[in-house]
């Protein structure tokens, strides 16, 4: 009986010690692991601070900028003005909101970029254990691009909503759509060009018929059916 019982708690130990490591493995490494737990419970005191009316901007993180949300998914993360060096290096690829380096990254707008430009453009990691981009996979799915098409931008003076009308799937080497070229849009002949592109390069996107005079969203990562690709859903401002 005794061995009974020895084997028994030698074989609930070898399964718990195999999962901790299945654990680790899914969520890229201990480090991995570290950033999820931290996005999970730490990032969204951030939006607290951010919402409640009146608090002092340097209670934010240094570089912060909003709170990025999208519907249906668990992207829920602080969004970051990227600290680039004289070598055109990103600093929040290998870095997280904390400033702790941090494989994860987290995401970010270029350090150019402003709120108050026409096209707002965040880049993030598509992490293999879930965390960043990597659930704008799910917008491959037709039925869950018409069920979930709201993404929020909460920052210090305002709630962002916006609307998914185009998913992308690119190379950084097609001409079709090169997202890099896109910074701003000065006027309507450029804005035209930029909703004929998108239109033209989805997989998927809006019967609606875009016409300009408003503001857009992309969200950038990584994408691996193409030669260095890169999934892009583009939303368009609402409110």
């Amino acid at each position: 009986m005794r061995r009974i019982k020895l084997f028994a708690a030698a074989e609930g130990l070898l399964f718990g010690m195999s999962m901790f490591f299945f654990t680790l493995d899914y969520n890229g490494g201990p480090e991995g692991l570290s950033s999820r737990i931290i996005y999970s419970k730490e990032a969204k005191l951030i939006r607290e601070i951010i919402d409640r009316e009146g608090e002092h901007e340097s209670e934010l993180p240094e570089d912060c900028i909003g709170f990025l949300s999208v519907d249906g998914t668990s992207i829920e993360y602080p969004v970051m003005r990227d600290r680039t060096d004289s070598e055109g290096n990103y600093y929040y690829l290998t870095h997280n909101y904390l400033g702790n380096e941090d494989s994860s990254g987290c995401p970010f707008i270029r350090r150019s970029q402003t709120l108050e430009d026409d096209l707002i453009t965040i880049f993030a990691h598509n992490n293999r254990n879930g965390t960043m981009f990597a659930d704008l996979r799910l917008f491959e799915d037709e039925a869950f691009f018409d069920r979930y098409r709201e993404i929020t931008l909460d920052t210090e003076t305002e709630i962002r909503s916006y609307e998914v009308v185009s998913v992308m799937d690119v190379s950084v080497f097609d001409d079709a759509f090169s997202f890099w070229g896109w910074n701003n849009l000065p006027d309507e002949d450029t804005e035209e060009e930029f909703l004929d592109q998108i239109i033209n390069s989805s997989v998927i996107h809006t019967d609606e018929e875009l016409s300009p005079g408003n503001q857009y969203l992309m969200l950038v990562t990584c994408e691996y059916s193409h030669d260095n690709g890169r999934r892009i859903v583009v939303a368009v401002r609402r409110r």
